[in-house]
């Protein structure tokens, strides 16, 4: 897939550039009711003959050239339908920018109608500022039941920790949905003479434990040396065991989580927590099996992506594949390759799930015409699969769940796609909301960067990281209160 990808996406606005808040002066410009008549449309409204609506691409995947076909496919079905209004795209490449224009759009009184699609990280950096159209009045009215999409979808759309676990609110309908597995290379696998990894999830005996021998045996010095083997030299590796891989996921394994919505706490600093960061920085810098960036620049210098092309071409073994990477990281291989489920953890079994919805902004003029849209694009089946397979994903519908294995099937004989359906059951999103979110996720990198390369520990970092985050949260239910 051409473009940015998912998770490339996910990474740039997680982590190395600060989230774009939409401000009181911004947020002015989202009005009353009355004043969003007085521009020209009831919020109410239906499609009117000759009505559009404006949808705006950018907070996701979904600017690929391969990726707009289907969108003006299913746009002009729309447009033709009984009631339906004419679909147009605001299409903006830049995540960041998107983010700005949204704002001044609002400030403007020219909202667009439509966010599609927009991951649940998207969602939740502006859930508390009444950007988003609570969606379950409508979807209780149009008789449409969250029970059609797959249960960790569905919890993920209605933003649990800011509506209340039993609320019926909707922050976004299901749109698309990706889980991960690991992915392997299956030629260094019979080089090195060991046995590839089980292909069921919560095998017997594959952990953490069994991960880490495994890729230890996979990592080698210019002399052949694995890194289980005495006289290896962590500064001559050019194959890695391990790469493009998250070693926060690795942290819920050891049972941590990231809040607890009935003490307002968060939870950086407990032991499970404490102990799984480590665990995933000691990969790196004390097992010497995972390659970072600049590793990987080592053993495939000149790369834009250098752990993509250390892939590639061979250098490294595992890599977590999200199935947003099927057709990047998966796509023309030199070498056979196949997927495995995650391993297991010393607490539980997790592994993640990357969702993406449609939402409607709240200042829209036009919320029945737009919920209309969302219904026909995402709840009716065959078009529901039409749009996520043009996105490189799994339909969120359960009836729709195996259309991914006939999509994908012939691109890449001989891998185990059934893994990425049987991953639901241990798949969470980890892109929720918490109070704060934008600020605390900020402050992440002065405490964990130090204990990725290395240069702290996790118990000295994250109590640190605790108690400034803490004061944000807190700071946050003082000026703020949840939906009631």
């Amino acid at each position: 897939m051409s473009g940015v990808t998912r998770r490339e996406l996910l990474r740039r606005l997680a982590y190395t550039a600060p989230a774009i808040a939409l401000g009181p002066t911004l947020l002015a410009g989202c009005g009353s009711d009355d004043e969003q008549k007085q521009r020209g449309g009831s919020k109410s409204g239906g499609s009117k003959s000759g009505s559009s609506l404006d949808v705006l691409v950018g907070f996701g995947t979904g600017n690929a050239p391969e990726q707009i076909p289907p969108q003006e496919k299913l746009a002009k079905a729309f447009a033709s339908s009984k009631d339906g209004a004419r679909i147009n795209f605001r299409r903006i490449p830049d995540g960041d920018e998107a983010q700005r224009q949204l704002g001044v759009l609002i400030a403007a009184g020219k909202a667009p109608d439509i966010i599609l699609p927009t991951g649940v990280y998207g969602i939740s950096l502006y859930l508390d500022q009444d950007i988003w159209l609570d969606l379950g009045p409508q979807l209780k009215s149009a008789g449409v039941d969250m029970s059609l999409f797959v249960d960790s979808a569905a919890d993920a759309a209605k933003a649990p920790n800011y509506y209340g676990p039993g609320s019926d609110s909707v922050v976004g309908i299901p749109a698309a949905v990706f889980t991960h597995t690991i992915a392997y290379n299956k030629d260094l696998f019979a080089a090195a003479g060991i046995d590839e990894p089980p292909h069921q999830w919560n095998a017997e005996g594959w952990d953490y434990d069994a991960l880490l021998e495994m890729t230890k045996a996979l990592t080698l010095d210019s002399r052949g040396r694995s890194a289980a083997d005495t006289g290896f030299d962590p500064d001559d590796i050019v194959q890695f065991g391990l790469g493009h891989w998250d070693t926060g996921l690795m942290a819920l394994g050891y049972g941590a989580e990231k809040y607890d919505p009935e003490s307002r706490q968060l939870l950086f600093d407990t032991p499970e927590n404490i102990e799984g960061t480590q665990f995933g920085a000691d990969l790196t810098n004390v097992h010497r099996v995972l390659v970072n960036d600049q590793l990987a620049a080592g053993v495939a210098s000149g790369a834009d992506d250098p752990q993509l092309a250390a892939w590639k071409s061979g250098k490294i073994a595992i890599i977590d594949m999200c199935g947003c990477d099927l057709q990047s990281w998966g796509a023309d291989n030199p070498f056979e390759w196949d997927v495995a489920p995650w391993p297991k953890g010393p607490a539980k079994l997790v592994s993640t799930l990357n969702l993406d919805v449609g939402a409607i902004v709240a200042a829209s003029d036009q919320h029945d015409a737009s919920f209309e849209a969302l219904r026909f694009l995402l709840t009716e089946p065959a078009n529901a699969r039409q749009l996520s397979s043009g996105y490189g994903a799994m339909s969120p519908l359960k009836s729709e769940q195996n259309a991914f294995l006939d999509q994908l099937g012939g691109s890449f004989p001989g891998v185990d796609l059934q893994l990425f359906l049987d991953a639901f059951p241990y798949s969470v999103n980890q892109e929720g909301w918490f109070p704060a979110f934008t600020e605390v996720g900020d402050l992440g990198g002065q405490f964990l960067d130090p204990v990725a390369l290395g240069k702290s520990t996790a118990a000295e970092q994250l109590p640190q990281y605790q108690q400034a985050a803490q004061a944000l949260v807190d700071r946050w239910f003082e000026e703020n209160e949840l939906p009631s």
